[in-house]
């Protein structure tokens, strides 16, 4: 199960979005699953900006954001609001990436610290932002052929505005550390 995760994930992504820029972002709906590499690339919205994470051990995982919310990010960073209308979708650039990267890093930061005494924490702590992609072609040429856990995120933006999905995929076996304990840190 992924409750730790779950919630995990919806506080550190608001509150990222807040912190970082001022944004409201609202997780309207979260989904936990499991999928294989061939149903993610199916599962990515069009023109997502593909963030690949790195993870302990050598995991890799991704973040994918669909066009809305990464033009609400965008907006919010040089314009300090949301525009009246959304933009037209376009494809993500690697600046968009570079602008996106802190937040990104800022959200699973806030997901580690919040999964700091949960199971979920050996599969879904220690990733950060790596690199971006043009496209999702090269994903099944650099993630290896697996289970993957994802979390996919229906999220309202700029107090409801505009609406998208973050989808936080990680490798399903779990490579990171396992939760602190109480007894492990009297000890």
């Amino acid at each position: 199960g992924a409750p730790g995760a779950d919630r995990g994930w919806r506080l550190a992504l608001a509150r990222a979005a807040r912190d970082a820029m001022g944004l409201d972002l609202e997780v309207r709906r979260l989904q936990v699953m499991r999928v294989s590499l061939g149903e993610l690339l199916e599962i990515a919205p069009d023109r997502a900006l593909v963030s690949v994470l790195d993870g302990p051990q050598g995991g890799l995982g991704v973040l994918l954001l669909a066009p809305t919310v990464t033009a609400a990010l965008i907006e919010m960073q040089t314009l300090g609001r949301l525009a009246s209308q959304p933009p037209a979708p376009r494809k993500p650039t690697r600046v968009d990436a570079a602008m996106v990267a802190g937040v990104i890093d800022r959200a699973l930061a806030g997901l580690d610290d919040t999964l700091a005494e949960e199971a979920d924490r050996i599969w879904a702590g220690g990733f950060r932002y790596a690199s971006f992609l043009e496209d999702l072609r090269p994903l099944a040429l650099l993630l290896e052929e697996e289970s993957y856990r994802v979390l996919l995120a229906d999220v309202v933006v700029g107090a409801g505005a505009r609406e998208g999905q973050v989808i936080l995929v990680l490798p399903a076996v779990g490579r990171g550390e396992h939760a602190a304990s109480a007894s492990a840190e009297a000890e």
